[in-house]
């Protein structure tokens, strides 16, 4: 679909045809796919709470960030004083490795107050935040201009738009959102400042090759912003915009794309990638001294992959031959704190099943 319509399409269907059990069961049955594929921690966005759920009762780690909407500066206070309310009947059963965050969720869904003053809860409550960013052409005239689908679709709801007349990476500038605290999702459209930006202000970048590729909105420098020292890590953006959790693909697909980019053969290796896909991503969430790498006084979260498989033979460096040719199916058992994970998919499958019939029908 066309970029507008799919969050049209999404979000509908998240709010006018799932009732909270069925997004429940749409968690639960992500949370078994990302434990089947080897995630044990995520950076999860989530609006109506669920996610957050599915985290405690399947033992997956890491931050899940309340997300949030205020196209307007008029719903500013509304949305904040909505978002504390989620938060704070949520924060009880905060660890130290499974955490929350808030997203505000793109500069077309949140005008500039109302970046402000999430910003200025979120530091006041030492909460991460994250923000997709920078994803597409159309949030790019969005921002530059006050112009395209995005721009129509708030005028024709009586939103005034403001022109903030820069990159969107300038424009969370401009509004305070950008420190060693906020990750930025996606980073596709940018200019050279926008690296100096990044580099200057700690922000780190969740690449999530994928997703960019399946919507067309291009592929980012990561190249380039590596090189410039910017924090970065591997995502899917979800099941929506990607169709399978496999963090072996995003890796392959992080390493080609780059070196299709930028015409050279080392352009990105597959041990640099191997850590944006582990360490990489406990750092950016915050959580890097609990978990991301087997070290003493870590958690043990760890995965077993078969490297037996006749596709990734021959063998002469496990990373590389991990990252070029495996793939979920390679993994044979994800541990958490120590333990073996056992779960029957079957009772989940049949549920998200029976709702997808409902919602087609």
């Amino acid at each position: 679909m066309e970029f507008i319509s799919w969050i049209r399409a999404v979000t509908s269907v998240k709010r006018e045809k799932l009732s909270r059990e069925e997004m429940l069961v749409s968690s639960r049955l992500g949370a078994v796919e990302s434990l089947a594929a080897g995630v044990t921690c995520v950076g999860e966005v989530m609006d109506v709470g669920t996610s957050w759920t599915a985290m405690q009762e399947y033992g997956l780690q890491g931050v899940a960030y309340q997300e949030l909407f205020g196209p307007a500066d008029i719903h500013a206070d509304d949305s904040l004083k909505g978002l504390v309310q989620k938060i704070e009947s949520m924060r009880p059963q905060e660890t130290e490795t499974r955490r929350l965050g808030v997203s505000p969720h793109a500069p077309f869904t949140i005008s500039p107050r109302l970046f402000r003053i999430v910003k200025e809860y979120a530091r006041s409550e030492h909460l991460p935040v994250t923000v997709h960013i920078a994803e597409s052409a159309d949030e790019d005239r969005y921002v530059r201009l006050g112009e395209g689908p995005f721009a129509d679709r708030n005028r024709e709801r009586a939103f005034e738009v403001e022109i903030a007349g820069c990159s969107p990476v300038a424009h969370l500038e401009r509004c305070g959102m950008l420190d060693p605290q906020t990750l930025l999702i996606h980073v596709v459209r940018t200019e050279d400042s926008d690296l100096d930006v990044l580099r200057r202000t700690g922000a780190a970048v969740v690449h999530c090759p994928k997703s960019n590729a399946k919507l067309g909105h291009g592929v980012a420098k990561v190249v380039e912003m590596c090189g410039s020292g910017v924090r970065m890590s591997l995502g899917t953006d979800s099941v929506a915009s990607n169709n399978v959790v496999d963090m072996f693909e995003e890796m392959r697909e992080a390493i080609f794309m780059q070196r299709a980019r930028t015409g050279m053969f080392n352009a990105l290796d597959a041990h640099y990638v191997f850590r944006m896909a582990t360490l990489g991503g406990a750092e950016c969430l915050g959580l890097a001294k609990d978990l991301g790498s087997l070290e003493t006084g870590k958690r043990a979260d760890f995965v077993v992959v078969d490297l037996n498989d006749p596709a990734l033979q021959p063998v002469y460096d496990p990373v590389q031959a991990m990252v070029y040719s495996a793939c979920r199916k390679n993994v044979r058992a994800t541990y958490l704190a120590g333990e073996p994970v056992r779960i029957d998919a079957g009772p989940l499958i049949r549920a998200a099943t029976a709702i997808a019939n409902r919602i087609r029908a």
